[in-house]
């Protein structure tokens, strides 16, 4: 009798780079073509979100450091004898317009006399040793301005032989409830294809998921009452998006918000929908005495300046619309991103609802490492779909493979 795994189409081996929470290989492993092999992250936090989740193991080192030979030997155990595709996400700080600090990359290049950055240059070394047949990589939008590391990665992955280019992919025209812009770069090699195919496209014209649509089944919560008391979904039919999300869940789990001060709480009361801080104050939405006000965080007190206002970001104080996508996720302590109907930050639930983890995926570490590792995520649906338009090309322009002995 021929057994079942026989029967089914091999999954090809999967190692993700800068692997974060693990928004990448989640989204490849739930296409059903895709096995990850092995995650590597430095930060022990959310490399014990990506292994509790992904029951794969994690290096936990910098890129840098890791040897070829460890990747191998983990693809070997699993009954891979090489790796098929590279994934990653370098910390995106140096490349993104919010930052106007000293980790900008120019200021970082000339400080450390670079030649090239670090993170993309290791990217590169272990793609040249495992040679995989795919190779993805994310960043924000702003990664184009530094022709010095995007251009020399898109350069180095043509001078190895593979077909490469950039896309700008939005998570919302793929089912994320959230408009997030960001570039990818996708490399195949030994297929004879245009590179013109080598990115989804939205079917037809999206049906974009709306907050309320995504979140509107969590119970309400308040500045003053920030955890979830009774951990049951609201009543009523759930949406598409929100049984997706659910996946058979019964308990809500890691809906809690961070507590801000009673007066910049105040201040939420007068931001409409749509609006950040800046919109609302220069149409005199906030009355004077709100903003006046400071309050002492530990031994530093707390104000806004005029320059504070001046340089002060769009998503800085905003409060998403009820009925539209999300903004961009951010870390949402920092940059203040407010519930929709309610007087408070959102929940760390809801932030990872609008970023397309399911229910079940639990982040480790405190509340902040939480929001930090959501905000630094790649939706997973949008990974999904990614995936699936890979896995589509290579079956179709790629000769057979053996069949491997795992498929996980």
């Amino acid at each position: 009798m021929i057994g079942l795994s026989n029967m089914l189409p091999p999954k090809y081996s999967l190692v993700d780079l800068f692997a974060g929470p693990g928004g990448l290989t989640l989204g490849f492993k739930e296409s059903s073509f895709f096995q990850p092999i092995v995650g590597v992250e430095s930060d022990p936090v959310a490399a014990e979100t990506y292994q509790r989740n992904l029951a794969t193991p994690v290096i936990l080192k910098k890129v840098e450091d890791v040897s070829p030979y460890e990747i191998k030997k983990l693809a070997s155990e699993k009954g891979y004898d090489s790796i098929d595709i590279v994934v990653g996400g370098p910390p995106c700080r140096p490349f993104t317009t919010a930052n106007t600090g000293g980790t900008r990359w120019k200021m970082i290049k000339e400080r450390e006399k670079y030649s090239n950055h670090p993170n993309w240059a290791s990217f590169y070394e272990i793609v040249c040793a495992l040679k995989p047949l795919v190779v993805v990589a994310e960043n924000v939008m702003g990664f184009q301005n530094h022709p010095d590391v995007f251009f020399a990665f898109v350069s180095n992955l043509l001078s190895s032989g593979y077909i490469a280019d950039s896309h700008e992919l939005d998570a919302s025209l793929f089912g994320v409830p959230q408009k997030r812009r960001r570039i990818f770069i996708v490399g195949i090699r030994g297929l004879n294809i245009d590179k013109s195919l080598l990115f989804p496209k939205p079917k037809g014209t999206p049906k974009l998921v709306k907050v309320k649509e995504a979140i509107g089944d969590l119970p309400s919560l308040s500045n003053e009452k920030p955890n979830c008391e009774k951990p049951t979904y609201e009543p009523g039919h759930p949406t598409s998006f929100q049984s997706l999300m659910r996946d058979g869940q019964t308990k809500v789990q890691d809906h809690t918000v961070h507590v801000v001060h009673p007066v910049m709480a105040k201040r939420f009361e007068y931001i409409p929908q749509g609006y950040n801080l800046l919109k609302a104050l220069r149409e005199r939405r906030i009355p004077a005495n709100v903003m006046k006000k400071t309050y002492f965080r530990g031994k530093r007190i707390v104000a806004f300046s005029e320059k504070t206002l001046k340089n002060m970001h769009s998503n800085i104080y905003r409060r998403l619309e009820w009925n539209k996508p999300s903004c961009t996720i951010t870390h949402v302590r920092k940059t203040v991103l407010i519930h929709p109907l309610e007087h408070r930050l959102l929940s760390v639930r809801e932030a990872a609802r609008l970023q397309s983890f399911p229910d079940w995926y639990r982040f480790s570490g405190s509340i902040n490492q939480q929001y930090q590792q959501i905000a630094d995520a790649v939706p997973p649906l949008l990974a999904k779909e990614l995936a699936r338009h890979l896995a589509r090309i290579i079956n179709q322009h790629r000769e057979p493979i053996p069949i491997r002995q795992s498929y996980g």
